[in-house]
């Protein structure tokens, strides 16, 4: 399987206070733990490219047939605006690629879509990917509200809902605890829910076009995902739903 990641990533910077006058010094990218990143570079059977945040904003893909390369794009915890970067040069004109992965997914590629602050509508309303036309994929509606998060401390169960899907062939119990999530309005008409958690859609998943989708509305890492990245299971769920939505 060929996968694109894009996502999940930070950047460092500093703010120093002189007088009356302030300003930010950009230093460098961070590299934190990205547990699904691993497992998938881990696997002999799959290779994977990886772009942050930044060179997602350079090097994404900007046509469906450079997209078509790969079997199937992984989206975590990045915002709309990284896909719409209307302050680069050479973007306006240029290629819409919220289109070009709807299409992509249209013509039969894999979507893995995952939650965090800055997927869905994430910290107030920074994802902001409702209304989009990736949205129009998902199995789940995106909530049009400043700010979808749920944050759980204190720990959420998982409950399975749907424990034949293929998706969840190596999950013995159920879905580790999750500490946050973003809720969504509901299912798409079609939608299959394999997980809720809080009473609403964690795990779940369509067919869009020829394509697959699958949706966690949690994060697969640190720190929403924080019992998760223990899971003995983390390896063989995760490539079990790669390998769902990847092309036959």
């Amino acid at each position: 399987m060929d996968v694109l990641y894009i996502g999940d990533h930070k950047l460092q910077a500093n703010e120093y206070f002189v007088g009356a006058d302030s300003f930010k010094v950009f230093h460098q990218k961070v590299r934190d733990y990205e547990p699904l990143l691993d497992t998938l570079r881990d696997d002999a059977d799959v290779s994977v490219d990886y772009l942050d945040g930044p060179d997602t904003m350079t090097d994404f893909p900007r046509s469906v047939e450079e997209l078509a390369q790969y079997d199937t794009l992984v989206i975590s915890d990045l915002s709309r605006g990284t896909l719409e970067p209307h302050f680069h040069p050479d973007t306006m004109p240029g290629p819409n690629l919220l289109r070009i992965i709807r299409e992509f997914v249209e013509n039969g590629g894999g979507l893995v879509y995952c939650g965090g602050w800055m997927t869905f509508q994430g910290y107030q309303g920074v994802g902001n990917w409702h209304g989009t036309p990736v949205a129009d994929a998902l199995p789940v509606e995106i909530r049009p509200i400043y700010d979808d998060r749920v944050e759980r401390p204190e720990g959420a169960e998982a409950t399975i809902t749907d424990r034949d899907h293929p998706v969840l062939a190596s999950v013995e119990e159920s879905l580790p605890v999750v500490y946050g999530y973003n809720q969504v309005a509901g299912l798409r008409e079609g939608a299959t829910e394999l997980a809720t958690v809080d009473g609403h859609p964690l795990l779940a998943v369509s067919e869009y076009g020829e394509g697959r989708v699958l949706t966690y509305t949690s994060d697969p890492g640190i720190k929403w995902g924080l019992a998760m990245v223990d899971w003995d299971t983390y390896d063989d769920f995760w490539l079990d739903a790669v390998e769902w939505v990847s092309p036959e």
